[in-house]
């Protein structure tokens, strides 16, 4: 356990981290996200195309956000992790994330500074400036272990209620079924429904960001797989015709949310 004293600026030189929460139905859930403060609260802000998953959020007992991945690091970092219950806040006319989140974001996520780098490209995509973000209010903050260069995985483990958290291996490198996991804090992991998060990303540009998740049954270490990615490597380059597409896909899902 720790005092949480660090947390801010730990998140502050974190360029990528992982969310973990308990959906409403029990079951531990996982993602890749930038990892942003307001103020000195640890925060994400997920654009309107994601409105179904801020809202799951919002109604989780708990969440906690990891930042363990030690590449792209600044000043400060170092592996942590942070539960409490999540709140949303949402920002249909992107006030608040402009105020207070939007540099951190251009400076954490190549991606942005396509689309709001500036006030012209702000106007041509305004639809990228609302956001729903998701502030924890924090409860405990815990030392974990770095996985150096993305190694290794973010355990997330729901139990009685709670969530558990932590970086992990796989252990002796195994790659087939089940999974014994071993805590890169020395920790024994608790038991109960498990999700295991893996990710990889085109660095420094952040254009391809590529998660992926197993998941199963955790007993004394071991993972019983119910559910194997069917990809555990970053996705190849996209062309300029997939570039656009995404894009547009992106600007029209964030549309129809805010028309919603």
């Amino acid at each position: 356990m720790d005092d949480g004293a660090h947390v801010p600026r730990a998140i502050q030189a974190a360029t990528v981290g992982e969310l973990a929460w308990i959906d409403p139905d029990g079951v531990p859930q996982a993602r890749p996200v930038t990892p942003l403060l307001l103020g000195d609260r640890p925060a994400v802000a997920l654009p309107y195309a994601e409105v179904t998953l801020a809202r799951r959020l919002a109604a989780a007992q708990v969440a906690a956000l990891v930042v363990s991945d030690d590449r792209l690091t600044g000043r400060g970092w170092r592996p942590v992790a942070v539960a409490g219950r999540p709140r949303l806040t949402e920002d249909r006319d992107g006030t608040l994330f402009t105020d207070r989140l939007l540099d951190q974001e251009l400076r954490k996520y190549p991606p942005a500074r396509a689309l709001i780098d500036s006030p012209l490209l702000r106007r041509e995509h305004w639809w990228y400036l609302p956001r729903l973000i998701v502030v924890l209010d924090v409860d405990t903050a815990t030392t974990i272990g770095a996985r150096p260069d993305g190694t290794g995985e973010v355990l997330a483990v729901a139990r009685d209620d709670r969530l558990y958290v932590d970086s992990v291996t796989r252990a002796d490198g195994q790659v087939g079924e089940p999974v014994r996991v071993r805590s890169l804090a020395g920790r024994l992991p608790a038991d109960g429904p498990a999700v295991l998060l893996g990710h990889d990303f085109s660095a420094p540009d952040l254009e391809r960001w590529t998660p992926w998740t197993t998941r199963g049954e955790l007993a004394d270490g071991v993972l019983a797989v119910t559910a194997a990615p069917a990809r555990t490597t970053l996705a190849p380059p996209l062309g300029l015709w997939r570039r656009l597409t995404r894009q547009r896909r992106l600007a029209r899902a964030c549309q129809d949310a805010l028309d919603g």
